[in-house]
């Protein structure tokens, strides 16, 4: 029987940080189940669920520093359950994308009508680009979220529409066969 755990960690990027992780990792016999990276600005970030045999995160908790030390990054571990034992209620994944000119207030406004309507957020990235030709920000989020059995699809969709007009934000759900 497996054990769980989430690993973050967070600093300076430069190249073979992931190599250095993974290595750490499997040195131990433990599994990276599920995983997302990225930089942001100079700092690398990473969130992984890991498993391994039953107390493998009491003994990796003994040896960040030991991997912190090679890394050059704050890692952080934390006992979780296995992802089949989460509690989740019924509900329909969707994927949702919200793109605008970019304004403070857009991740916020998304998340509160989300929040209201008790709809969880599997995951979510958010992006800022330059269009081509004028340099203007353009802000994309893509998520997948989970919408409960009992919330009306429509209503959803009626209350993002209103947010997108008053804030000019074009934002469209689409149902997700997967993650």
């Amino acid at each position: 029987m497996s054990s769980y755990a989430v690993l973050t960690a967070i600093g300076p990027d430069r190249p073979g940080l992931v190599d250095e992780i993974s290595a750490f990792l499997a040195d131990r016999n433990i599994n990276i189940e599920d995983s997302r990276m990225a930089v942001l600005g100079g700092e690398f970030a990473v969130i992984l669920l890991a498993s391994g045999e039953p107390d493998f995160s009491d003994r990796l908790i003994r040896e960040l520093a030991a991997i912190e030390k090679i890394t050059g990054l704050a890692v952080h571990l934390k006992p979780t359950l296995a992802p089949h034992e989460r509690k989740v209620h019924q509900s329909l994944p969707h994927r949702l994308t919200a793109t605008s000119m970019d304004h403070p207030g857009i991740v916020h406004e998304v998340t509160r009508v989300l929040h209201k309507r008790n709809i969880n957020i599997e995951s979510m990235e958010t992006h800022l680009a330059h269009a081509p030709v004028s340099g203007a920000p353009i802000f994309k989020m893509k998520c997948v979220i989970n919408i409960p059995v009992e919330e009306k699809l429509s209503a959803v969709r009626k209350e993002l529409e209103k947010l997108g007009d008053r804030m000019d934000i074009d934002i469209e759900i689409e149902a997700a066969d997967s993650y």
